[in-house]
Order: C-alpha cells, then sequence, then structure tokens
C-alpha cells in the first residue's frame, strides 16, 4: 500500500511537470482566445448556432459577426478553422463542438485538395486534438486517426521540445494582462473574432501565377471520403442544416489548375446526391474586379478586406439558401464559364534566367489568357524610384537583362496587354543580390 502510494504521487508529479513544461514551451495558440470568447457568450447567454469549420482557408475567410448581424437566423456564430485541418480533424472536432452546444447550421469547408491522397501531415491534427474537450472523443479520435508511434507527441513536452530557446517568450506573453483578457497583440494573421483570423497582407502588385497540382478523381482518397460521409450523417441524425463551400484561391490557380472544373463539378454531384448544399466562391460572377489575385494574401488566403467581402456575399447565398430562393445569379455554372467572362488575360509573371558567365541575363514573361488571345509584353526596371523600359509593348515575351544595369536592390516589372479587349496585367518583383545566388 505505502509503494502503491509512491507510485501515484510520483505519476501526480510527472503529470504536473508536464503541464508545466507544457505550458512553457508551447507557443501561442489562436485556440486560448476563441474559448474565451466562448465563455463569454455564454455567460451573456448567446449559445452558439452556427459554426464555420475547416482549414485555414475557412478560419481567414469567415467572419462569424457578419452572419450573426445579417442573418435572422443565426443567434451567434462561430470560426473553427485551424490551420491545415483534415477532413478526419473536422468530423471529430465537429463531433466535439455538438456535444457542447446545440447548434442549427454547419458550414463545412472544402478545397480541391480535401479529399486527394497526400503525405501524412502530423502537426494539423494534433492541433485539433488540442481543441478536442470530451475525453471520449478525444480517445475515439487518437485511437482512430493516430499511430501508436505518434502517441508520445500526444505530450507537449515533446511535441514542443525544440521551443526551448522560446521559454521567455512565451512565458512573456503568456503572463501578460492582454493575453489573461484574450487580446491579441501579434501581426502577420490576426486574431480578431469569435476563430475568425485575418491576413493583414496581400500580394498587391506581386500577385503573379499559381498552378496547383492537378485534381484526379483517380487520386482520390476514399478513406478522407469516409470522414465526409460521416460528416454528413452526423449531421442529419442531429438535424442540423448541413452546407459546403469552397474558400476562394487565386483566380490564377482555378484558371490555370488541370482538372479544376472536374473538382468542381465531383462536389457538385456529391453534395446533389446526399441533398446538400455546396457553393464555390471560386465561382462568384465578377469575383476579377471586386477580388482580384492582387487581394489575396497566398495562393489559398483572402487578405486585408477580402474577408469582409467574400463573408457579405456569403451571407447572402446563405440567407437565400434559408429561404429555398435561387442562388444561379452569383454563380458561374463551370470554370469554363467563369474563363470566358473574364477579360482575355487572367493573369501574368515573369522570372530571370541566366546566359553567360558575364552576368547577363533575360527576363522571360509568362501569361494564363483565353485561347486565341493576341497578348504584348512590356518590361521595365526600376531602380531608386527611376524606371527603365527595357522593351515597349510587344509581342516577343523575352526581354535582355544587361549587367550593366543590374544593381542591387530592383525592381522587374511586366505588363501584359490583350490587343482584342484591351485587358491589362501587371506583375513586379523585387530583386535584392541573394535571390539569384
Amino acid at each position: 500500500m505505502h509503494n502503491f502510494k509512491k507510485i501515484v504521487l510520483l505519476m501526480l508529479m510527472l503529470l504536473a511537470f508536464e503541464q508545466v513544461l507544457g505550458f512553457a514551451l508551447e507557443p501561442i495558440t489562436f485556440q486560448h482566445y476563441l474559448e474565451l470568447e466562448l465563455e463569454q457568450k455564454t455567460e451573456e447567454n448567446k449559445q452558439p448556432d452556427m459554426v464555420f469549420i475547416g482549414n485555414s482557408r475557412v478560419s481567414t475567410t469567415f467572419i462569424p459577426s457578419i452572419f450573426t448581424e445579417n442573418m435572422e437566423e443565426v443567434n451567434c456564430a462561430f470560426n473553427a478553422g485551424t490551420g491545415s485541418q483534415g477532413i478526419a480533424g473536422t468530423y471529430y472536432y465537429l463531433k466535439d463542438i455538438l456535444a457542447q452546444y446545440d447548434l442549427k447550421y454547419v458550414v463545412v469547408g472544402l478545397d480541391y485538395q480535401t479529399v486527394l491522397k497526400e503525405d501524412r501531415v502530423l502537426k494539423r491534427d494534433l492541433v485539433v486534438l488540442e481543441r478536442v474537450k470530451s475525453p471520449l472523443i478525444k480517445a475515439e479520435f487518437m485511437l482512430d486517426v493516430f499511430a501508436p508511434s505518434e502517441y508520445i507527441y500526444f505530450l507537449k513536452s515533446y511535441q514542443y521540445r525544440n521551443n526551448v530557446y522560446d521559454i521567455p517568450v512565451n512565458l512573456k506573453q503568456k503572463l501578460s494582462k492582454e493575453y489573461r483578457q484574450g487580446i491579441y497583440t501579434g501581426g502577420g494573421m490576426v486574431y480578431e473574432d469569435l476563430g475568425f483570423t485575418r491576413e493583414t497582407e496581400v500580394f498587391g502588385t506581386g500577385a503573379g501565377i499559381y498552378i496547383s497540382q492537378t485534381w484526379e478523381e483517380e487520386n482520390i482518397d476514399w478513406d478522407k471520403m469516409a470522414y465526409l460521409d460521416r460528416i454528413v450523417e452526423l449531421c442529419k441524425k442531429e438535424g442540423l442544416r448541413l452546407f459546403l463551400v469552397s474558400t476562394p484561391l487565386t483566380i490564377s490557380t482555378v484558371y490555370g489548375t488541370q482538372g479544376y472544373n472536374e473538382c468542381d463539378y465531383f462536389f457538385k454531384k456529391y453534395a446533389q446526391e446526399k441533398g446538400i448544399i455546396y457553393d464555390n466562391l471560386n465561382l462568384l460572377k465578377g469575383r476579377e474586379h471586386f477580388l482580384p489575385d492582387a487581394k489575396m494574401s497566398s495562393m489559398e488566403h483572402v487578405g486585408a478586406d477580402g474577408a469582409d467581402i467574400i463573408s457579405q456575399y456569403y451571407c447572402e447565398v446563405l440567407q437565400k439558401h434559408l429561404h429555398d430562393e435561387e442562388v444561379s445569379s452569383y454563380f458561374y455554372s463551370s470554370v469554363d464559364e467563369m474563363k470566358n467572362s473574364m477579360e482575355d488575360i487572367a493573369a501574368c509573371a515573369l522570372h530571370t534566367e541566366k546566359i553567360d558567365q558575364e552576368g547577363n541575363r533575360k527576363i522571360v514573361g509568362e501569361l494564363l489568357h483565353k485561347e486565341g488571345t493576341q497578348a504584348e509584353y512590356q518590361f521595365e526596371f526600376e531602380k531608386d524610384g527611376k524606371v527603365i523600359i527595357l522593351q515597349e509593348y510587344s509581342e516577343k515575351n523575352e526581354c535582355m537583362l544587361s549587367k550593366d544595369i543590374i544593381a542591387f536592390p530592383m525592381t522587374l516589372r511586366i505588363k501584359c496587354r490583350s490587343l482584342d479587349d484591351e485587358s491589362e496585367k501587371m506583375y513586379e518583383v523585387n530583386i535584392d543580390k541573394t535571390m539569384w545566388e
């Protein structure tokens, strides 16, 4: 009996040590701020009845307050998006959320990679595991998704073992008044509103051409599709209204990625078979004007005020769905229809290539455009505010960059225009001396 007490005491001491060390090692996460806000809503008797859930494309796109303020049917919405969240994590996280709140509406983010085969990403499931509160659901998630060799990562002291030198900074932030009050003070991706995180930076004139992996049905991971089926069944069982949605990618990604049209058709067909609604926000009409690639923060995240714009549009769409009204006026029916309605030139970019040992290079222009478009290219060099036109508008997509004018840092710029509809796109890149090393 005496030895048993010693063992129990030792276990408690180890557990306490793990908690303290884990707290010191783990960097600040957005989970802390979301939980504080949800606790505050509970105190105000505002129980959540709508959730947006999925990966970081969801967390950076949908602003809960816009839906709460503009939809009579919604009392309180929150965003449960996490970085790189996989569909298995979405299922278990949603299951845990439903154990806590009496929801009415669930919005699940889907994209062209959601159900494709890929290498294991352990971190994304660990992030979701940390958010799951129910011990039973957490255990189910562990046994179903994690391999025994990964169990060691359940210890934060091991998972964040490489953060030893960050302990002073972590503790200073976590012990601060702002952190305890739920006031986020970081930069870059900024926590704002019930799980919504805003990307503050945008591509601007650095918006170029972003092509993703080809989408092919033979690359579908049917185990992932099974989790999507389970999400549909779970919502049906709980009497919830489920909506599937694809958040914005860059226009150039949708335009240039082979198979994206087939991907859109695949999800539309799936939703129709399941009797649920799927909206692809990449096919919003006029999107090239109100959310051009210049407003994107990365290939897959809206930036600056892009989330406000998309949230307003999607809020209107959801309202119409709830009232069984048509939304076809908001969307193109396919990627092909979108392409046909757009200007001739969708996006442009440039890269440079070394052509000799003396340091001379050439600039090569790249273009995404409609078939048969007659395009012209203009190349420019800028240094200290002075612009030199290296090649005036011409059909030549290559231009000489002489070593005699190269001076770091500098800006290279390409302008492309269509001779048919006079549309023009521009792309520029800042070059420093390390870029070509």
